[in-house]
């Protein structure tokens, strides 16, 4: 019997041990606002931690709970503020631990909520106030030259709408150049905090390879077994073999009728391997310049190879959008939206984004758009 009792009290704390494991792994987010706003609902969402969860207002409160599982950064919105302005702009939270999370809501406009004593929450928002200018400086200097409301008639048909885009994104080129010096500043500043982490990951796209590596190296080893540092490391990875100067790697996948393409079947022609979607508003918009491209220079040894990053059971929407943006070139993809393989393959986390290769197949070019491109094939192929 004394042994059974043994047995008996081991499986009992056993089992308060997980229980409390269970309890102190979790994260809780309290909330307060606005008794006016009872009954009104409020989103919570995670894409990387894949939590998502919703909860309603109640005598000026509301309660969320989730299982910890790393640092990361929680979404939140209002189905009010939805419902009043016909969209939202989310607020984030980021945690580095269990325990619960003190949020101060506002329901009309969340991202003026705040996150009492969140210091990794204050390091990510002094970043991006500080940014802020900068971006207001690209909407200004649109202003000037094309007027204050442009963007209210803005479109493809718009004989301008071509200089505008090039335009922005030359603007928004330094912009990044800028934001990229900023995050290594940032980074000496904070080592040890998430939030350069974080930042480091959401920005790796324009963070060049070198300068990626060593912001990396910087960091502490605390947060370096997280989904987004190993993130960032295959980033880094990805941008050294598809440097300029690199062999493209080569990949093999299925054209609109099924029939499967290799990139190396492209050598001796010089071939913009770009990447987009038909959900994609800015491949859409860009989609127009590498028409024109091909149109001029297909014949004298040019072409295009588009991966899509459209969606399962999205194949008919892939369809549609090549016809109306009259991409005549081949195009293939195996409609896993961001787990394409070749977007994997060659670090792809933002569209569109392009590689332009010699008949090699070296690649002497990136991300090259709208008179960029035109501009560097006439260098190709002179007039």
């Amino acid at each position: 019997m004394k042994a059974k009792n043994l047995i008996l009290a081991s499986v009992a704390t056993l089992f308060a041990g997980s229980v409390f494991a269970q309890t102190s792994s979790s994260i809780v987010f309290s909330g307060k606002t606005d008794t006016a706003y009872n009954g009104k609902m409020v989103i919570l969402y995670n894409k990387i931690t894949g939590d998502h969860d919703s909860t309603l207002v109640a005598n000026g409160r509301f309660e969320m709970t989730v299982p910890y599982k790393e640092p990361s950064r929680y979404m939140f919105y209002s189905k009010y503020e939805v419902r009043k302005k016909g969209g939202y702009a989310p607020f984030g939270i980021i945690v580095t631990k269990p325990g619960t999370v003190q949020l101060n809501a506002d329901m009309e406009t969340f991202t003026n909520s705040t996150v009492p004593g969140n210091k990794e929450n204050d390091l990510y928002l002094s970043f991006i106030k500080e940014s802020a200018p900068a971006r207001e400086q690209i909407i200004d200097k649109l202003s000037a030259k094309y007027g204050a409301d442009f963007s209210k008639h803005l479109n493809q048909k718009d004989p301008l709408y071509g200089e505008v885009n090039q335009y922005y994104n030359d603007l928004n080129a330094e912009f990044n150049k800028g934001q990229v010096e900023r995050l290594g500043l940032f980074i000496q500043l904070h080592p040890e905090s998430f939030t350069a982490l974080y930042l480091l990951n959401s920005m790796i796209t324009v963070v060049p390879a070198d300068k990626a590596q060593l912001y990396y190296n910087e960091l502490v080893i605390a947060y370096k077994t997280t989904s987004y540092a190993l993130n960032i490391q295959k980033s880094i990875d990805a941008k050294n073999i598809t440097a300029i100067g690199k062999l493209a790697p080569d990949f093999e996948q299925p054209d609109t009728s099924g029939k499967m393409v290799k990139l190396s079947d492209f050598r001796g022609q010089y071939v913009l391997v770009d990447f987009w979607a038909s959900w994609c508003i800015p491949c859409r918009e860009e989609n127009p310049n590498v028409v024109k491209a091909y149109s001029r220079f297909h014949k004298k040894g040019f072409t295009v190879l588009s991966v899509s990053l459209d969606q399962p059971g999205k194949k008919e929407s892939w369809l549609n959008a090549i016809h109306h943006d009259q991409l005549t070139w081949t195009q293939v993809s195996d409609l896993k939206f961001w787990n394409n393989a070749v977007a994997k393959l060659y670090g792809i986390q933002a569209i569109p984004q392009n590689f332009l290769l010699d008949k090699e197949g070296k690649i002497i070019a990136v991300n090259i758009k709208g008179n960029d491109l035109q501009n560097k094939l006439l260098e190709l192929f002179p007039q």
